[in-house]
């Protein structure tokens, strides 16, 4: 386990600290930006009509993030606000992961700690009626804990058809690895005020607990597991079989991990990271389908972070426009600054794809976090308009409790990115210790805290670059 995962644990009585953040918005990233931006809406039309359904609503999201919602964002002025601030247990403490995007503006999202039984819920915030009202926070399901039911939830909620919640955990923990876990499905109510049904879809053997998950054509859903690599949960053939789970790729090679997050490219290609073993700060790799049924999957190490100057501990992707890359480490970078001593507070990077197939990705360095005041230990990266990235920090910033910031390209080839600090936690009514930040439609960010000892127990937020 990463220094970092150890840092980032608040100290809440009761409360089984883990997972990660995984993006809903993976398969919104996961469209190439650029292709996007260059078709007219006559050609983007052309193209829905020739993709399934639910491709259709991805490309749709994609060209308003891209497109209209531009001068959303270039109109409004940077604020802050908290949707919603978590204080007591029944309703769930410490948000673990960003929100999830419901419909009609409902976000979800998870908790690993209070509720009914002390391990966590699902839980939704609907908004206002009117604007200046207050959002509405629903518990949506309880975890629970012991020795035989396997609870602890995971990865970032995504949203299917019919309202349909799919969610993962980890089970219990011990010495920071899972003894089993589950991926599930969370039905909501036929009625109104009926509850929200629960239904575990693949269940997981000892030490192979899901981390992550995305969801793929078919309705087949992919994750990664802390020691299992690489997943699908695909659903049943025909009527009356369940749902099966196949390890797809496992890279547990000299102790590496899998506990970030992953996304879908095109034509179904996997792209995850891999945290460093003892002789390596991590990977970022791919894994390709195979061309028949099958056949094994084809995995191909993109990239291994050589030295801690670029990046210890890889966590999380995002894809850009021209096959490019995205993502932050936990640790590495600048290892001099006091504030981040001896481990560094990480970096943002890219990666360049080759110019031909099999050739080598090139990293490129974006930032490197020094704390203060630029914050410590980055979450994922998303992709905004004009290929402006947004991110968080877990801590670090002018107070200490974490930032919000973006990284803008530079307007020529041999130009810098440039680092901007949209926002500074300070720990107060705002809270702090950001997870990561998932994009809305009309180009506002959503976000979760995790809380801060002494202060509340997490907040939900939206900012408005």
């Amino acid at each position: 386990m990463s220094e970092r995962r150890k840092r980032r644990k608040p100290n809440y009585q009761g409360v089984a600290a883990n997972g990660r953040e995984a993006l809903e918005v993976v398969e919104i990233q996961s469209l190439d930006v650029a292709f996007l931006d260059s078709l007219d809406r006559s050609e983007a039309a052309k193209r829905k009509d020739e993709m399934s359904n639910k491709t259709n609503t991805r490309i749709l999201l994609a060209l308003l993030w891209t497109g209209t919602i531009a001068a959303v964002w270039a109109q409004s002025s940077p604020e802050l606000r908290t949707l919603y601030t978590f204080t007591a247990g029944g309703e769930g403490v410490v948000p673990n992961n960003n929100v999830t995007l419901g419909s009609g503006g409902a976000l979800y999202g998870t908790t690993i700690g209070g509720g009914a039984y002390g391990w966590g819920v699902v839980y939704s915030l609907t908004p206002p009626a009117s604007p200046g009202g207050s959002w509405t926070e629903d518990v949506l399901y309880n975890f629970e804990g012991g020795s035989v039911v396997r609870e602890n939830p995971a990865g970032t909620l995504v949203a299917g058809a019919d309202g349909i919640l799919y969610g993962s955990t980890m089970g219990q923990l011990g010495d920071y690895h899972s003894i089993n876990g589950t991926v599930y499905a969370l039905r909501p109510p036929s009625a109104s005020g009926d509850p929200w049904t629960r239904k575990v879809l693949c269940g997981f053997t000892p030490g192979q607990g899901p981390v992550a998950i995305a969801k793929g054509s078919k309705g087949v859903l992919y994750g990664t597991s802390d020691r299992g690599g690489v997943f699908s949960c695909a659903p049943p053939a025909s009527s009356g079989d369940g749902w099966s789970e196949t390890v797809l790729y496992s890279p547990n090679s000299g102790g590496s991990n899998n506990y970030s997050d992953l996304i879908l490219g095109r034509e179904g290609v996997v792209y995850s990271t891999t945290n460093g073993a003892v002789s390596s700060g991590g990977s970022v790799f791919s894994l390709t389908p195979p061309a028949a049924p099958g056949d094994s999957w084809t995995a191909a190490t993109l990239f291994d972070f050589p030295a801690i100057a670029d990046g210890v501990n890889p966590d999380g992707l995002a894809m850009g426009g021209g096959g490019m890359l995205y993502g932050s480490t936990a640790l590495g970078g600048d290892t001099t600054d006091a504030n981040c001593n001896p481990s560094g507070c990480g970096v943002a990077f890219a990666l360049t794809p080759p110019a031909s197939p099999g050739g080598v990705w090139t990293e490129t360095v974006l930032h490197t976090f020094t704390s203060n005041p630029d914050g410590a230990f980055p979450n994922p990266l998303i992709v905004g308009p004009g290929g402006v990235l947004y991110g968080s920090t877990y801590s670090g910033g002018t107070f200490g409790y974490g930032t919000l910031f973006s990284l803008t390209p530079p307007t020529s080839p041999e130009g810098s990115w440039t680092y901007s600090q949209l926002y500074s936690f300070t720990g107060g009514s705002d809270s702090g210790n950001p997870n990561g930040l998932t994009p809305g439609p009309d180009g506002t960010l959503y976000g979760t805290t995790q809380g801060v000892v002494g202060g509340n127990a997490g907040t939900v937020f939206a900012f408005r670059p």
